[in-house]
C-alpha cells in the first residue's frame, strides 16, 4: 500500500505528474480509482499495487513497495508536578486591558435609538410615497387633458379649412347671382320710360 507521494518518490517523478496520470487513467477507464485510508495514519489515502498499476500504467511487480513497519513512541516521564494554583478568589478589571487613548461611545438605550429611526423613516418613507402617488394623478390627468385638447384642437384646425374653403365658395356664388340679379334689373329697367330725373341727367 503507497501514498501517491511514494509512488511519485519510487519512481523518481514530481506529485503532480502522479495526479496527472491517475486523472489520465480514469478517464481512459471511465471509473475513479479509489484508495483507503492508511491503517495507523487516517490522514493519508493509500492505494494497492492494481490500483497502482492502473495510475502508473505499469507493471505491478515493477513497483517498490515501501514495507509497512509498526512504531510505538513513548513519551517517557519529563514533567515536574507543581502544587495545584488556587485562582478562587482573583479579581479582574478589564481596564487594564484596554488601551488608553481610546473610549467607546454608546447609547443607553440603543433599542429606543432603533426605534426612533425606524418610526421616523417609515414617516418619510409614507410621504414620499403620497406624494409619488399625487404627482401620478396629477399626470394622468394631465395627460388626459392634453389628449382631449389635442384631438379637438386637431378637429378645429380640419374645421377651420373647410370653413374657410366652404366660405369662399359661398361669397364667390352670392357674388356671382347678385351681379346676374343686378344685371336683369338694369335691363329690365332700361326697357322703361324715362322719368324727369332721368332727362334731366341726361339734359333732355
Amino acid at each position: 500500500m503507497q501514498t501517491l507521494n511514494d509512488i511519485a518518490s519510487s519512481l523518481g517523478v514530481s506529485l503532480q505528474t502522479i495526479y496527472n496520470r491517475k486523472a489520465e487513467a480514469e478517464e481512459r477507464l471511465g471509473y475513479e480509482i479509489k484508495g483507503q485510508k492508511h491503517p495507523t495514519d487516517k490522514r493519508k489515502i493509500v492505494y494497492d499495487a492494481e490500483a497502482i498499476a492502473l495510475i502508473t500504467g505499469q507493471p505491478m511487480q515493477a513497483i517498490k513497495t515501501a514495507p509497512s513497519v509498526a512504531v510505538t513512541v513513548e513519551t517517557g516521564n519529563h514533567c515536574k508536578a507543581l502544587n495545584q494554583p488556587d485562582m478562587g478568589d482573583l479579581a479582574f478589571s478589564l481596564e487594564r486591558f484596554r488601551a488608553e487613548d481610546t473610549e467607546s461611545w454608546v447609547f443607553e438605550d440603543v433599542d429606543a435609538v432603533a426605534d426612533q429611526f425606524l418610526a421616523v423613516a417609515d414617516q418619510l418613507v409614507a410621504g414620499m410615497d403620497a406624494d409619488i402617488k399625487a404627482r401620478e394623478q396629477r399626470l394622468k390627468a394631465t395627460r388626459d387633458a392634453q389628449g382631449k385638447v389635442t384631438d379637438k384642437a386637431r378637429e378645429l384646425q380640419l374645421e377651420q379649412r373647410l370653413y374657410r374653403d366652404r366660405a369662399r365658395d359661398l361669397d364667390m356664388a352670392q357674388t356671382e347671382h347678385t351681379q346676374s340679379l343686378q344685371e336683369a334689373v338694369e335691363a329690365l329697367r332700361s326697357l322703361g320710360k324715362p322719368t324727369d330725373a332721368d332727362a334731366a341727367a341726361t339734359g333732355g
